[in-house]
């Protein structure tokens, strides 16, 4: 059961999350879904196979120090069965090195690519956040500059009881509290003093990604040249859902001409919309948004201020989760934004489809196929070249050696034959 909040600051956030709770009850689910439009061919492809020397504008951008890199990190590897940061888990194929060094060193690749420094800022919450800077400084910032390095901790909101509203309470008697998704980037930018670090460092653009998707595209030149051309505010990676059902965000058009964008979270879309076809037999919502996105900086910071002047500027989720209480687990409700809920207000906002196998393996519970299909991504890049490679081989390719088919075609001559269960170039 709940309780009531401890004090009027406490009361005060409950209630006004309540009672968006309560009016969300009494809407019509498919009203909350009116003014949307399937993306339809509203996209741009991004090129398979190669990253770099696809934009003399993106290349320069990046070489002028005007985009930063910010990895959301904030959770924890609960749902694998560890206490650790998410990011510290081990994830790749045949060396099994961690969530963040895969990033890391995908960064080097650029910064020696380029010859520049880029700013990484990784956001925690309030208990990953010591766990992750010390992880960190214990790989020696895995051959990086620790000045290059900017760590925050989003925000926490209190969860509560779905009957009336009241919070929980954890056994010291505590509030039971909850990182406030991965939307809390917005103000926590601004809190934290990250986004006055951009500044200083001359950052305009922002690319932001997941860190249990290890190999999610950083500073694609493509990307970020269509991003620049339309001077857009806000620009999502998407891919092609396998079905219906997928639990990935739907990217949809908001007007009729797709001048705006939204993205309409899983949860929140009804099942009956998610598997409706087009005549051809294909999904009718078929963009699948993987949480990748370029971000202007004064856009955030626009977004923030609304926020801040405007509390229901920007309503927030509100699933239905189990919560760790004094009392074992109860449920309640989770309050929590999305980085995406900004989408709709961005100005020339780009969708730009990938492959999925190219860039999208995200670790969730089970990390074996996100193992299977890096391996499978690694070795279509051997074959793809010519090199012959064992049917059941495990295959890694470290970022040092190559971010893309292209760089491994410059390095492995065509009729290389590769032997054994493992093979792992760096």
């Amino acid at each position: 059961m709940g309780a009531p909040p401890k004090n009027n600051d406490e009361r005060s956030v409950c209630a006004a999350l309540f009672r968006q709770f309560q009016k969300a009850g009494s809407r019509n689910p498919a009203a909350l879904l009116n003014g949307i439009w399937p993306l339809g061919d509203a996209f741009v492809d991004l090129p398979r196979f190669q990253i770099f020397h696809l934009s003399q504008r993106a290349e320069d951008f990046i070489r002028a120090g005007k985009a930063g890199i910010v990895i959301l990190a904030g959770g924890m590897g609960s749902r694998l069965g560890r206490l650790e940061p998410k990011g510290t888990f081990p994830i790749m194929p045949v060396t099994g090195k961690s969530l963040f060094q895969v990033h890391a060193e995908k960064i080097a690749v650029l910064l020696r690519h380029y010859g520049v420094n880029i700013p990484t800022y990784i956001m925690t919450n309030r208990v990953s956040h010591e766990p992750t800077v010390e992880y960190f400084r214990e790989n020696q910032w895995f051959g990086l500059s620790e000045k290059d390095f900017f760590f925050f901790p989003q925000g926490d909101l209190p969860a509560l009881n779905p009957q009336d509203g009241s919070a929980f309470y954890d056994s010291n008697g505590n509030v039971c509290v909850g990182p406030d998704g991965h939307g809390g980037l917005i103000t926590a930018l601004q809190t934290s003093g990250a986004a006055d670090d951009m500044r200083a460092r001359g950052i305009e653009t922002i690319n932001t990604f997941h860190v249990d998707n290890p190999i999610a595209l950083v500073l694609n030149e493509r990307f970020l040249e269509e991003h620049l051309i339309r001077e857009s505010e806000m620009s999502s990676v998407i891919v092609e859902k396998n079905d219906g059902l997928e639990l990935v965000g739907n990217l949809v058009r908001g007007d009729a001409e797709g001048k705006t964008l939204r993205v309409v979270e899983y949860f929140d879309f009804p099942e009956s919309l998610a598997k409706e076809t087009t005549p051809e037999g294909g999904l009718k919502y078929w963009a699948g948004s993987i949480g990748n996105h370029l971000i202007q900086l004064d856009f955030l910071e626009r977004m923030a201020k609304r926020i801040q002047e405007e509390p229901g500027f920007l309503q927030y989720h509100l699933p239905i989760k189990k919560i760790h209480t004094r009392n074992g687990e109860e449920w309640g409700i989770k309050p929590e934004r999305f980085i995406f809920d900004v989408l709709p207000y961005a100005k020339n906002p780009v969708a730009a489809r990938v492959d999925r196998l190219e860039a999208f393996a995200t670790l969730k519970k089970e990390p074996e196929p996100v193992r299977e299909h890096l391996s499978t991504l690694y070795a279509s890049w051997l074959r793809r070249v010519g090199a012959v490679v064992p049917e059941n081989a495990r295959v890694e390719i470290a970022p040092s050696f190559a971010l893309d088919a292209e760089t491994v075609r410059e390095k492995i001559p065509a009729g290389t034959v590769f032997e054994g269960k493992e093979i792992f170039l760096e």
